[in-house]
């Protein structure tokens, strides 16, 4: 398809206006629809999103929590944030992989920068497990084996598995299969006393197409102090391996709760720890988070957003904190934002359930965070404006973790290498 040579406001010709868009961050284009028209043609054209950065679209989720042990994917729902329809690409029944014979039972997982994971178990055979990772936006999807360490079935607190892909650094993705070892449950399946189970991981590049294992031989002295977070025995509480975690630059950040401490551990794609960072302090003296809070990125740069109960100030407590990484290296956190349950959500208190509020994404390309209240209805904080906005009310109650932000790529990613 030849492109017309149209002139833009600057005097550019088309190739070069696509190539200066090119180069330009999502928000950056976004906004430059609205210049002319001719500009706003140019990020329509869908002969030029492979090229142009893309920004969030909106928010799949499953719909019907109530079959979600059927693994039915096909009761996915899509909610756009952006100002037009939900484009005619974008397919939240995920048709392109429930109308393949094998595809008999899907388990969401996780979504990293467009591409999404779930878990496939056959209904003949509980022991055949497959991931299956898929882009909605090219229809490609790849079956990947399990690493055979530990199957993803049964109590998902003791296993987790979570997708990695960036691709302004690889057009390839990785899982990072996390599974607790040594854990002994009596008859009525708890822990038993006095054990020290260690958190093992093991990795899977589409690059290689092979999973590996993090062995304690490999370690160092430096690497074995880095990765004694997996080997705190019964102090170590519950990792926080949900979706709700953040890829930033090449690194997986996870929220780690201990009863002696918490922090953020920095997990590479091969998963070796490669940086523990501490949580931001609460400007009330110090004190610890109680709650597992939200990690994210926004703009390049690690997010933190909680609420403190542990404060001797009323008010303190009845308030939303926004944290920014703002030095990666010194772990200099700045507090961005407070702001009021009351402004949020219409109430000076909140419980500590996640059926009350749970944060379920930040922007990542503006100051605007996302939540989920009281499960049936998604609203938006804009840090900039001071404004809160209703963006969806859903008919049915909404899993948390089963809401998944997407920003799509357009791009036919080496991985994944099926596609009808």
């Amino acid at each position: 398809m030849e492109r017309p040579m149209r002139s833009a406001l600057v005097g550019l010709p088309y190739d070069a206006l696509l190539e200066i868009l090119a180069r330009l961050p999502a928000r950056s284009v976004y906004r430059s629809k609205c210049v002319a028209k001719a500009w706003r043609d140019i990020v329509d054209d869908p002969l030029n999103r492979k090229r142009l950065p893309q920004t969030l679209e909106g928010f799949f989720f499953l719909d019907k929590p109530d079959i979600v042990s059927s693994g039915d994917v096909e009761h996915f729902g899509f909610i756009s944030v952006l100002p037009r329809p939900v484009p005619l690409d974008i397919d939240p029944r995920f048709s392109f992989l429930t109308k393949l014979p094998e595809m008999q039972n899907l388990f969401f997982l996780d979504s990293c920068n467009g591409i999404l994971l779930f878990v496939h178990v056959r209904k003949l055979d509980r022991l055949d497990v497959h991931y299956v990772v898929c882009n909605p936006a090219t229809k490609q999807w790849e079956a990947v084996p399990t690493c055979g360490c530990c199957l993803p079935m049964g109590d998902c607190s003791e296993w987790s598995t979570l997708l990695a892909f960036d691709p302004a650094v690889s057009s390839h993705f990785h899982l990072i299969h996390f599974w607790r070892e040594g854990l002994v449950l009596d008859e009525e399946d708890q822990a038993l006393e006095d054990q020290a189970p260690v958190l093992s991981v093991c990795a899977y590049s589409s690059g290689t197409g092979m999973w590996s294992r993090r062995s304690q031989t490999e370690w160092n002295s430096k690497q074995g102090q880095l990765e004694g977070w997996r080997h705190q025995g019964g102090k170590l509480e519950y990792p926080s391996l949900s979706p709700r975690r953040a890829f930033v630059n090449g690194l997986l950040h996870l929220r780690v709760f201990n009863l002696d401490d918490d922090k953020i551990v920095a997990v590479d794609v091969q998963g070796k720890t490669q940086r523990i960072i501490r949580m931001p302090a609460t400007a009330m003296g110090g004190r610890h988070w109680e709650l597992i809070g939200y990690i994210g990125q926004s703009q390049g740069r690690l997010h933190y957003i909680n609420q403190c109960f542990d404060a001797l100030d009323r008010e303190q407590r009845h308030k939303m904190y926004i944290w920014v990484l703002q030095d990666y290296d010194t772990q200099e956190w700045v507090l961005k934002d407070t702001v009021s349950f009351l402004k949020l959500f219409g109430r000076k208190n909140c419980s500590f359930s996640r059926s009350d509020y749970a944060v379920v994404a930040i922007h990542q390309d503006c100051n605007v965070v996302f939540f989920l209240q009281n499960l049936n209805r998604l609203i938006a904080y804009d840090m900039d404006r001071k404004e809160v906005s209703v963006v969806a009310t859903f008919e049915n109650k909404i899993l948390v973790d089963t809401v998944a932000p997407y920003v799509p790529n357009f791009t036919e990613l080496p991985g994944l290498k099926n596609k009808l």
